[in-house]
């Protein structure tokens, strides 16, 4: 009895440490889809409603209205956080998450990025970017990350998130 036991436990605890790998794999091959900006726990991608990005990033320190003279989209409104700050447009008729810009410490890419960082930094971080004059880019989905390295290409200066509405 006691080896029928012993047999059925470890067939159970071997069953069980299977699922977990079987799950622990499936999540390791999950492709990212897009970029997505993380803050206290909360992610926002770009593209998303701005009433559920603000929900989720919680008060904002000032809202400032922009007028968009660059095409004929209208107005854009820009939330301004301690560590960043987020605009939303309105796009075929919905107010989206348009671009949210990284400026100071306290917050970073999900890859680690953040302020300060140098231009190695991004490459080893995005091998895929594209550098011109200081300014690296990369895309992934309808998102692109834009990422200041300043005039003297030294150290990131900002970084920004934006939602891609044209396509290549």
């Amino acid at each position: 009895m006691k080896m029928i036991r012993r047999i059925v436990a470890l067939t159970f605890a071997g069953l069980l440490c299977a699922a977990f790998s079987f799950t622990a794999l499936g999540a390791a091959k999950e492709e990212k889809t897009a970029y997505s900006f993380t803050y206290a726990e909360q992610q926002v991608t770009p593209g998303e409603t701005a009433s559920a990005a603000l929900k989720k990033l919680g008060d904002y320190q000032d809202d400032q209205v922009l007028a968009n003279c660059a095409d004929d989209s209208g107005t854009a409104t820009a939330y301004i956080y301690s560590a960043f700050d987020l605009v939303t447009q309105k796009i075929d008729g919905k107010e989206v998450v348009k671009e949210i810009t990284i400026h100071k410490d306290g917050a970073a890419t999900e890859e680690g990025l953040k302020v300060g960082d140098t231009p190695s930094q991004v490459k080893k971080l995005y091998p895929s970017a594209v550098g011109d004059m200081g300014l690296y880019t990369v895309e992934l989905g309808s998102t692109r990350l834009v990422i200041d390295c300043g005039f003297k290409d030294d150290k990131v200066v900002s970084i920004t998130y934006e939602y891609v509405t044209e396509t290549k």
